[in-house]
């Protein structure tokens, strides 16, 4: 059959057909690439490696004398007579009272304030014979510890370890509510109960239990050993741990230690994977407090203005709580890392298959670092692990029911993002206060500077800096040996020794503190600075700073077994960077 040629009406159509097609793709294409439809397929398009070097898994590393002998690290976590002497030690410098309050006086100039600490240096000396005889022990500011053990190889760099010998108070309105006194130190077959009993009488004690051990056993360290404790971290540590710092740099120069590793997080159950990951610190938030004060002129109550000195700090308040920091998250910042080591190391598969996905793009990926934003956010306890914190928390005014209040002033404590600087919060606060100024005709003047000063005779407030500013500290890095053996021995304990029925590699994971230790002032020591208490806890209630603080004494054992492996391990050139 001979095909019949198409009219005009047949090829018009097709015609239009075809440009409908195209207009059709280009709105197609234009939506695909003009909104967020083609970064989420980006995302779902990513394969997830079963390997990456955004977070590798290092070997178990076990010192070799484990292999030898580990008897010694097994009656620390499993004998019954070893538990005992252990409870005993902890529960006996929990007993001894070291609080202080806060903005303690120098030594020097009340020496009464700080007699306390005699006694626990008396009760550490009695308990510790060995550490006392074999190592070198320097007092700083009187009440400051540091003990020397010097190694064979001066080529090897010490490692530190430290703690803090004081505690935060204890209300005395709160004693009715303790199961047990606050300093017994009572153990109850599973805890052991006191101020200071994990926070961090423990990590003082275990780092001595582990000298003595090591003494005892003859151990012939190659690496320097120093043990750090200072007096007053709950305050800060500049009367002790910035005097610390300071006699370890003029004696050993900066960058001159091989790690730092303080107080800090430990192990526990991942939220969303569902299983153990170890957690130390590689970060710690800056620090801030401002004040502001408000003076407005007095009088009589019956004759008041619309808005009195405490109306207008409430109002400013007010501002400040609606005005919150915005996250952010990026590579500055441990918490990615933190996330993609979930994503990539998540054996049950309990992470959905395209939130892993973005958290493997949150990197370079706007779009996937906003779901991964969005998730931290959804929890209260770590929303402020990526943005700058603000809490009201102190505030007076006011003398008399019947007198305007003449002077008021509130305190507001900041703990800044690692992304951000004591210099932008400082800039930003202000604008807040300008704000409230500005609707009430008052004058400003903002750490020391005249901000605003067109009323002066209606009042004026002055903001000024109520603590010594902190920037947020320089980040550990987790590309190197001396990650890869912290990760390592920490793998070594905890399914070797500890959980040795778990079917998964415990991931060792940087995190972020976001309140400070007394690392902030070891900073110039080095740059491997890990705030880590390595025991399992789980977040359990443990009371710090509150109520029935308590440590669950398996765990006590598991930090001393820690120490023990780690402090052989790392005493050969081959933990070096």
């Amino acid at each position: 059959m001979v095909a019949l040629p198409l009219d005009d009406y047949q090829r018009s159509g097709r015609k239009r057909y075809a440009l409908y097609g195209a207009i059709a793709l280009v709105a197609v294409l234009i939506t695909f690439f003009s909104t967020n439809l083609f970064s989420y397929s980006r995302i779902y398009f990513t394969p997830i490696p079963k390997e990456s070097s955004l977070c590798p898994l290092y070997d178990p590393i076990a010192p070799k004398s484990f292999y030898k002998d580990n008897s010694t690290v097994l009656n620390i976590l499993h004998d019954k007579k070893y538990r005992k002497e252990s409870i005993k030690r902890l529960s006996g410098a929990v007993q001894v009272d070291t609080l202080i309050f806060d903005n303690p006086p120098n030594v020097p100039d009340d020496p009464k304030y700080w007699k306390k600490f005699a006694k626990f240096h008396d009760y550490l000396e009695k308990t510790f014979p060995l550490v006392y005889k074999n190592l070198e022990i320097t007092k700083i500011n009187t009440y400051g510890l540091v003990y020397s053990w010097k190694g064979t190889d001066k080529k090897l760099k010490p490692i530190l370890l430290t703690g803090h010998q004081d505690t935060v108070p204890v209300q005395k309105d709160s004693l009715d509510q303790w199961t047990y006194p606050p300093f017994e130190g009572h153990y109850d077959g599973e805890f052991i109960y006191g101020r200071g009993a994990s926070d961090c009488k423990n990590v003082v004690i275990a780092i001595l239990e582990t000298l003595e051990l090591l003494l005892s056993k003859g151990f012939e360290r190659k690496r320097h050993i120093i043990a750090a404790f200072g007096f007053d971290e709950e305050s800060s540590g500049i009367i002790s741990a910035s005097r610390i710092g300071e006699y370890l740099e003029e004696t050993y120069g900066k960058d001159s230690f091989y790690a730092v590793i303080d107080e800090g997080r430990g192990l526990g159950i991942d939220a969303l994977t569902g299983t153990i990951f170890a957690k130390p610190s590689t970060g710690e938030k800056g620090y801030l407090d401002i004040q502001v004060e408000l003076t407005t002129p007095g009088g009589h109550s019956s004759i008041p203005p619309d808005h009195t000195s405490i109306g207008i700090i409430s109002e400013l308040n007010y501002v400040i709580e609606k005005d919150p920091y915005r996250p952010i998250l990026t590579e500055k910042n441990p918490i990615l890392q933190y996330s993609q080591c979930a994503a990539l190391h998540d054996p049950e598969n309990n992470i959905p298959t395209f939130l892993k996905k973005s958290f493997l793009r949150a990197g370079h990926d706007r779009i996937a670092n906003a779901i991964l934003v969005g998730k931290i956010l959804e929890n209260k306890l770590t929303k402020y692990l990526i943005k700058t914190s603000q809490a009201i928390d102190i505030i007076s005014g006011g003398e008399k029911a019947n007198a305007l209040p003449e002077d008021t002033k509130v305190l507001i404590n900041h703990r800044i993002a690692v992304e951000s600087s004591v210099d932008e919060v400082k800039a930003h606060f202000v604008t807040r206060v300008v704000e409230v100024a500005k609707r009430h005709n008052l004058s400003v003047v903002a750490y020391g500077d005249e901000v605003l000063t067109d009323a002066k005779d209606s009042g004026l407030f002055n903001v000024t800096v109520n603590s010594k500013p902190l920037n947020a500290a320089p980040v550990t890095p987790t590309n190197d040996t001396v990650w890869a053996y912290l990760s390592g021995v920490t793998r070594h304990v905890f399914e070797d020794l500890v959980f040795t029925n778990i079917t998964y590699p415990i991931v060792t994971v940087p995190s972020i503190l976001t309140g400070n230790t007394d690392t902030r002032h070891y900073w110039n020591l080095t740059r491997n600075i890990f705030r880590f208490t390595p025991q399992f806890s789980n977040n359990f209630p443990s009371g710090v700073h509150s109520v029935d603080e308590k440590l669950p004494f398996s765990a006590h054992l598991q930090l001393q077994a820690w120490f023990y492996e780690y402090l052989q391990a790392i005493d050969t050139k081959d933990a070096n960077n």
